[in-house]
């Protein structure tokens, strides 16, 4: 999918789709690629947010974890001597796992921008990251 979800995003109608596209992945067995959402144990969902600044990157995180049903964390820093997350500067790339609840933000020098998903062995994106609030109407999530 890399790259192709390029086409989806030139009318409201098409990213409407491309929405509903990633929610029937995601509610739909794909055994090939070991998921299966409705399995006892369900499989973790892994998702990567590359943004040109946190607060893009966190709006991002929140709104696909509401999307997926996926519980929200604040990522926690990993840059030296930035104590939380909130307080990087520049590009970042928020790493999340719905089974772990392992979620951080490390800079990020890469040109992406956009959500990768991956389900079980899976890997779909990158989505935009407004994707799920395109007029950024939700609050901004809180700061920590």
């Amino acid at each position: 999918m890399r790259g192709l979800a390029q086409q989806f995003l030139d009318s409201a109608e098409k990213r409407r789709l491309l929405r509903d596209a990633l929610l029937v992945a995601a509610g739909a067995p794909h055994v090939p690629a070991g998921w299966s959402p409705d399995a006892a144990e369900a499989p973790a969902v892994l998702l990567g947010v590359m943004a040109s600044d946190v607060r893009l990157a966190v709006r991002a995180l929140r709104d696909y974890c509401q999307a997926l049903g996926l519980p929200f964390k604040m990522p926690e820093s990993r840059v030296p001597e930035v104590a939380a997350a909130p307080a990087i500067t520049g590009p970042v790339y928020v790493k999340f796992n719905s089974v772990s609840g392992l979620c951080y933000a490390s800079r990020y020098e890469g040109r992406d921008r956009g959500v990768l998903v991956q389900l079980g062995q899976q890997q779909l994106g990158h989505f935009p990251l407004g994707l799920h609030d395109e007029q950024m109407l939700q609050p901004p999530p809180p700061a920590g």
